[in-house]
């Protein structure tokens, strides 16, 4: 799933390669920084913030540091960072907004947020899946929390998303861990009907995925946030 997203967001690379600058703190990136080891992005210490210890080696790099903490009540000063990464991070948040008021209150004035979230999501890192986003909640929150939009980028479309669903399908119907739950009963029309959705899914995400390159930016998959604390 992350190498999925990877590959299918470069602008959020371009956006990270442009902005990212001085000391940065990646909320809830787990290893996301491995993802950008290689994209030459400048800064002078990398934070990780993550709600409980990882098992994963995040890097041989002095300035990289994992912080065990709660994204929504950190104990980081006020204007620590000059910028903060979410990375589909905020889903699995049960209360979002305040995530966003800390995320503000802990960085710098003139410091940038880069925040991708996703809009038309199947079910994923279940049970902690608890919303997708239109860009008109970024919006919101954007006001809300006193910040500067600098730019609102749909990623994807209607078919990309079909594509996306399609895919995730397969990977539902065959309960793989965390996009699916136990208490999620299957009738007996779904095991009769499965093999014609199997081959419904194979001849159509590829269709999808041609339909996708004129796609509509209405259902976008996600929507790159990019944002600025106000200077004064």
């Amino acid at each position: 799933m992350y190498m999925a997203r990877d590959l299918r967001s470069g602008a959020l690379f371009d956006a990270i390669k442009r902005y990212c600058h001085g000391d940065v703190l990646d909320v809830g990136g787990w290893d996301f920084f491995e993802s950008i080891k290689k994209r030459k992005v400048g800064f002078d210490s990398w934070t990780v913030l993550e709600v409980e210890r990882q098992d994963v080696d995040l890097s041989d790099d002095p300035r990289v540091k994992l912080v065990i903490g709660d994204g929504c009540n950190m104990t980081f000063e006020d204007d620590r960072f000059d910028t903060i990464l979410n990375i589909q991070v905020l889903e699995h948040v049960f209360e979002p907004i305040r995530m966003m008021e800390e995320m503000t209150r802990v960085l710098k004035p003139g410091g940038i947020m880069i925040i991708l979230l996703p809009t038309t999501s199947t079910m994923h890192m279940a049970p902690y899946h608890f919303y997708n986003f239109t860009r008109y909640w970024s919006e919101e929150a954007i006001r809300h929390c006193g910040l500067e939009k600098v730019s609102l980028t749909p990623l994807g479309g209607v078919w990309t998303s079909m594509a996306s669903h399609l895919l995730y399908f397969v990977m539902q119907s065959v309960r793989v861990k965390g996009m699916s739950s136990p208490e999620i009963k299957r009738g007996l029309l779904f095991y009769l009907l499965y093999p014609f959705m199997l081959l419904f899914a194979a001849l159509s995400f590829p269709l999808c995925l041609l339909f996708g390159l004129g796609d509509l930016q209405e259902e976008a998959n996600n929507h790159l946030v990019v944002v600025r604390k106000p200077s004064n």
